[in-house]
């Protein structure tokens, strides 16, 4: 087994590159996730600092170097070196466009949902966060590595009209609710935190939805995403 000691090694200035800047391969952390990529094949080498009981290459390292390729405040001291996961879209199920969501935590949680509601891709427009940032990565919980995540553009969104897909925009603006929509293929496009759906998207979607609420005006993205997600589901 590899041992690792110093943090000038060029093998963890490479993992913390990495990180800052995720390409065909990806640092993970935690037990949990790793273990999560070991079952979907992705794991190519394990860093911990204690001995682990996985088929799988590994190098031990100090706690002062777990400190510096985590994160996290505290850490488990377990990481690992996975292929990036290519899934193919699944247009036989519903799909989710993410129009410039920004915020790490939110795309790792509406991730989660989508795979929770069995959808069969979440698509990206270019100015949405990186799907493989750390903390999207940790809030995702292994999503990505049985959901198709795939960098979509509005011409991409435009084509899957042509295959059948309703696109349904979220917004206040004349807008019905997600139980008034007919349609078996939707594109369910939630917007940018701050400034929601772009009129460019807006300018193409079949339906404008809204979910009926008392006493404010809106929810996090993350949130409405979740419960819109779940009343699509409940029609299949």
């Amino acid at each position: 087994m590899n041992i690792i000691t110093s943090k000038q090694n060029p093998k963890i200035k490479a993992l913390v590159a990495l990180k800052a800047k995720p390409k065909d391969e990806l640092l993970i952390e935690g037990k949990h996730l790793i273990e999560m990529a070991i079952d979907a094949n992705l794991v190519t080498e394990i860093f911990s600092v204690e001995k682990l009981n996985y088929d799988v290459s590994m190098t031990l390292i100090t706690p002062e170097i777990a400190e510096k390729l985590s994160g996290k405040v505290t850490t488990d001291g377990v990481f690992a070196l996975i292929k990036k996961p290519y899934l193919k879209v699944n247009k036989n199920k519903h799909l989710l466009y993410l129009d410039e969501v920004s915020d790490p935590g939110n795309l790792g949680t509406i991730l989660r949902t989508a795979l929770a509601f069995d959808f069969g891709a979440v698509l990206l427009s270019e100015g949405s966060v990186n799907a493989y940032n750390e903390k999207v990565l940790s809030a995702a919980q292994g999503a990505h590595f049985l959901l198709p995540i795939k960098k979509s553009s509005l011409d991409e969104l435009i084509a899957l009209k042509k295959d059948g897909y309703k696109v349904v925009a979220t917004t206040l603006n004349d807008a019905i609710t997600i139980e008034e929509v007919k349609a078996s293929k939707l594109v369910l496009v939630l917007g940018n935190e701050a400034r929601g759906v772009s009129k460019d998207v807006l300018k193409i979607a079949d339906y404008n939805v809204k979910i009926p609420m008392q006493h404010i005006d809106s929810l996090n993205v993350a949130v409405a995403g979740a419960i819109l997600m779940y009343e699509i589901s409940k029609r299949d």
